[in-house]
């Protein structure tokens, strides 16, 4: 019963989430990529292609095909972005509200009200969007980038680092639970990993220092599609999970 409360839930939140997701994208994105693309279909023939994030020749152990499928622009690349939005979304609202629900059991007086939501939204990005950001931030179309596994597996790190710090410090009982904020330093005692290479290095020096800029506009448009994401997941997970438990046990919430 309580799984399937939860699974319904974080579809409805998914997919609200997911639609804010792409409005705000289509505002503060979309048009970023789309000025990056054009200034690659504006490359000279003889320059590297680059495709993915990877020139034409090999920097990251992987080749990408010339011919390789993308959706035509227009109504299928927005349909495709919206469902991709949708699905992740869908994905991050069953960890929120499995956390919350979990979290009641343990301290059945925290109170679910709009605090709460922009706790755990704010906490949702810093785990997942912002720690990772700090050590590989995001790059738009035409970057030469590091190895996709390296970039994967300290994106990973650096989320399980964020998340099980910050849980330590919010549900930890002992006096020492300070002390789980070190894991946060954890993925840079690594180090994030960097491309092998200056990121524009296939382009001309004008078109380099356009793509630079877009670069830099980029990373703070992520920050904010980021925000609105996490946001909206956080207050309407907490809106979920009073509906999610409360018919269980009403004692637990005050209205």
């Amino acid at each position: 019963m309580l799984f399937r409360r939860i699974v319904f839930y974080a579809l409805l939140v998914g997919v609200l989430s997911g639609l804010l997701l792409t409005v705000v994208q289509f505002w503060q994105v979309i048009p970023i990529i789309q000025s990056a693309e054009r200034i690659e279909g504006e490359l000279p023939v003889s320059a590297p292609a680059v495709v993915n994030g990877h020139s034409g020749h090999e920097h990251s152990g992987h080749e990408h095909s010339a011919d390789a499928w993308a959706p035509a622009d227009g109504m299928e690349r927005t349909g495709f972005t919206l469902l991709s939005n949708v699905l992740s979304a869908i994905g991050l609202a069953l960890v929120v509200l499995v956390a919350i629900v979990t979290s009641l059991k343990s301290n059945s007086r925290i109170r679910l009200d709009w605090r709460q939501g922009v706790l755990w939204g704010a906490a949702g990005y810093a785990v997942f969007y912002l720690a990772p950001s700090l050590g590989v931030p995001p790059e738009i179309p035409g970057a030469i980038a590091a190895p996709l596994e390296d970039r994967q597996f300290w994106w990973l790190l650096a989320v399980l680092c964020t998340a099980t710090g910050l849980a330590g410090l919010a549900f930890a009982k002992s006096p020492w639970r300070w002390a789980a904020l070190g894991l946060l330093v954890v993925p840079y005692l690594f180090g994030p990993p960097h491309p092998p290479t200056v990121m524009f290095v296939d382009q001309s020096p004008a078109a380099a220092a356009e793509f630079a800029r877009l670069a830099r506009q980029f990373i703070g448009a992520t920050a904010i599609t980021n925000a609105a994401l996490w946001l909206a997941l956080g207050l309407t997970s907490v809106w979920a999970a009073r509906r999610i438990v409360s018919p269980l046990n009403k004692s637990i919430f005050h209205s």
